[in-house]
């Protein structure tokens, strides 16, 4: 966390930042939290924390537990977070990244977002090839054999991922990974290298690789991944190929305002 402290704080700059801090934080909890947990959070003393606690209270955007003094996030900030949602979904923040990412490697390139039964296709681009290959807007993709579902799996809510190890998983080729110990493996890898690739796995001679998009909470909101025939994306891809996915889900991520730790 920032160090919020010296005779500035309590003004202008670094006031402003305290209060957009101490919102993330507590909206980042499941439960309520203490002043004193946030003082020390913030590197600050608890009286400057409670001053500004109860700005924050006063405007509506925060609660205070009268019988535990313990503070939380209000239904008015998080309408704030829906409208701004709204206003600011993943395949306008990813628009520029696809673009960059299409226009120099010629792939296909697809982003998609999570849902309860797979991966819902938002936003596609087509690749620089005269056969086009790729997936239609509004596909609904399978967790455990799309680079995008694993990337799912891997990044996102950790319950979905033990739902799906307790199913059964259909096999829609002969590569397809059906083991859930295999899968649960595969996952592992996925969380250790940033990308996931499903070559041959839901089509023959088709591959993508997928990496993770979050918001600004840190939460996983989706993916971005590359498509297309084997021939031109291997089950190895290559440092180019590896490096752009990374890179324009970086760039996605932090349009949506997430901040990666230093």
């Amino acid at each position: 966390m920032p160090r919020i402290s010296g005779s500035s704080h309590g003004s202008g700059i670094q006031a402003v930042l305290l209060a957009l801090s101490t919102l993330e934080y507590l909206a980042q909890r499941r439960s309520a939290v203490g002043v004193t947990e946030l003082a020390q959070a913030f590197d600050t003393t608890k009286s400057r924390m409670h001053r500004h606690l109860q700005t924050l209270v006063s405007a509506g955007y925060i609660l205070q537990d009268q019988s535990s003094d313990r503070y939380r996030v209000s239904a008015r900030l998080m309408a704030l977070g829906d409208a701004v949602s709204e206003n600011f979904e993943l395949s306008d923040a990813a628009r520029s990244a696809m673009h960059e990412l299409r226009d120099s490697l010629g792939h296909a390139v697809a982003v998609s977002s999570p849902e309860a039964d797979g991966v819902r296709i938002v936003a596609v681009l087509r690749g620089r090839s005269d056969v086009e290959i790729g997936v239609k807007p509004g596909s609904l993709l399978n967790f455990h054999d799309t680079a995008q579902g694993k990337a799912a799996l891997a990044f996102g809510d950790p319950a979905v991922l033990h739902q799906v190890l307790a199913q059964d998983l259909p096999a829609s080729t002969e590569h397809t990974i059906t083991d859930p110990a295999a899968l649960a493996a595969e996952i592992e890898r996925i969380k250790a290298r940033g990308l996931a690739i499903s070559p041959n796995e839901t089509v023959i001679g088709l591959n993508a690789l997928a990496a993770p998009v979050f918001g600004a909470l840190g939460r996983y909101v989706g993916a971005i991944a590359i498509v297309d025939l084997v021939q031109f994306l291997a089950e190895t891809p290559t440092d180019e190929q590896t490096r752009r996915v990374r890179a324009a889900a970086v760039q996605i991520s932090e349009h949506l305002g997430f901040r990666a730790e230093s």
